[in-house]
């Protein structure tokens, strides 16, 4: 049996979970970032101060039952009056930790609910702020700030929390107890570095004798990742993971001229592969290259294509079991 990490946040771990499900003799854990501020999040965090529930959501919702109406449910999305553009599984999580107490409590009990295969767990037991300090001096506070695409601004020399927030007890060990530890794919501050930003985050992933696993990013991202080509995004996760990759993915797929303008149009393209040809690097067709539709009633832009879980799962299955 692999024990296998993921760690970051939204859409790519969704991806990845999705992927890993499909493996045999695997136990998963999801590691997700307590800095989450965007959206139906973080109104909801200004509410309660609770833990973001946004990446927790999404990691239950990848690890449930595959027919379980619950797992719809958890991930729909309202479309009227004062609770326009929440999910259920946010409010459902929210109202879980309001009940119990806890954080985990709450997150464990969905996880009974949905019958999920695997856990999920939160990188810090508190909130934290993501500040992101930019090359010419300027600093952005709060993660859907940093997040925000905004062509032709200043690159991002380092990001932190504001607040010294330590790394979970049960982050800690799963970490330490891992045969794999998966970092991306995600928006490379706001989701994958900042899920490695808890004191005794790098440390712990140092010494943890796990095979690191980097999946590169699809395209560069307007404010975040401008002209970043692969082996600088590889050189960023290895600064905030305190170790190199043991192993990188990166996408191969060719995608169609007119997805391409869909992203030129936002100052976008895909990651350049700047990356040596060694054993340590996988080249493989990772992405699905037709148009995502947008979620209806969803306040948060999503990128048009993604990486495609079964794609994940056969390359991911490839390299370790």
């Amino acid at each position: 049996m692999k024990r296998i990490v993921t760690l970051g946040g939204g859409t790519g771990t969704f991806v990845v979970l999705t992927a890993l499900r499909q493996l045999p003799r695997v136990s998963l854990t999801a590691l997700v970032s307590g800095a989450d501020d965007g959206g139906s999040t973080g109104h909801l965090r200004d509410a309660y101060g609770f833990l973001p529930a946004g990446d927790a959501r999404q990691a239950l919702v990848a690890l449930a039952e595959d027919e379980s109406t619950l797992r719809d449910l958890f991930a729909y999305r309202f479309g009227k009056g004062n609770i326009a553009g929440h999910s259920l599984g946010n409010l459902f999580l929210t109202a879980l930790t309001d009940l119990l107490g806890s954080d985990t409590a709450a997150v464990e009990e969905a996880s009974r609910i949905l019958r999920i295969s695997g856990r999920v767990l939160s990188v810090t037991d508190t909130p934290a702020t993501l500040v992101a300090h930019l090359e010419n001096g300027e600093v952005l506070v709060g993660e859907h700030i940093i997040d925000a695409k905004e062509q032709g601004r200043s690159r991002i020399a380092s990001v932190s929390y504001k607040e010294s927030t330590a790394l979970a007890t049960g982050a800690r060990e799963a970490l330490l107890e891992a045969d794999v530890i998966i970092l991306g794919p995600g928006d490379l501050y706001t989701s994958t570095a900042a899920a490695l930003l808890a004191d005794g985050a790098k440390e712990t992933i140092a010494a943890s004798p796990a095979l690191l696993v980097y999946i590169v990013n699809l395209f560069s991202k307007a404010g975040q990742t401008d002209g970043l080509d692969a082996s600088e995004q590889v050189a960023e996760i290895t600064k905030y993971a305190g170790r190199a990759p043991d192993l990188i993915l990166l996408n191969s797929t060719k995608f169609e001229p007119e997805v391409l303008e869909r992203y030129a149009e936002e100052g976008e393209c895909p990651v350049g592969d700047t990356l040596p040809h060694t054993s340590q690097v996988l080249r493989a067709d990772l992405a699905s290259v037709h148009v995502v539709p947008a979620l209806p009633n969803d306040p948060v832009p999503r990128s048009l294509v993604r990486h495609d879980s079964a794609k994940l799962a056969q390359a991911l299955g490839a390299l370790f079991i």
